[in-house]
């Protein structure tokens, strides 16, 4: 397989996760992903979508060289700034505000959302990267 279809398909096993992840947190511990009443739906999943970004890069430039635990602990750090980036930028537009630049990043950076989707990327990766360089050497 190719190192471009095994990224794609980390990226969309990412999403899968942590739909599946924040669901189980917000069933288990009655709280919401995204708290601000004011918020659109569409700010969590945006989020979400930046994370699958940095997953896919990072799994597909990560097989074919490198250190796989490495790559997965700056993909998970990446994904963490992006993931964080990508809300505070969304929340600060949608209240037109500058100070939620530095207000919601402080509210959700230990946050069960935001952390539970930096553990997935960094496990996504890992294991993509794992795969992808067992099926090689199986192969050959």
């Amino acid at each position: 397989m190719s190192r471009w279809l095994v990224a794609t398909m980390t990226s969309v096993l990412f999403i899968a996760l942590v739909i599946a992840v924040s669901g189980f947190e917000a069933l288990l511990a009655n709280v919401e992903v995204i708290t601000q009443p004011d918020a659109t739906p569409y700010l969590g999943p945006a989020m979400v979508v930046g994370g699958a970004v940095v997953v896919f890069l990072a799994t597909a430039f990560g097989i074919p060289d490198g250190n796989p635990g490495v790559t997965g602990l700056v993909a998970a750090a990446t994904a963490y700034l992006v993931m964080l980036g990508v809300g505070s930028v969304g929340y600060a537009l949608i209240r037109q505000d500058v100070t939620e630049l530095l207000v919601f990043p402080a509210g959700y950076a230990l946050g069960p959302f935001v952390v539970g989707s930096v553990v997935v990327a960094l496990l996504c990766v890992i294991g993509g990267i794992w795969a992808a360089r067992h099926q090689t050497t199986r192969s050959r």
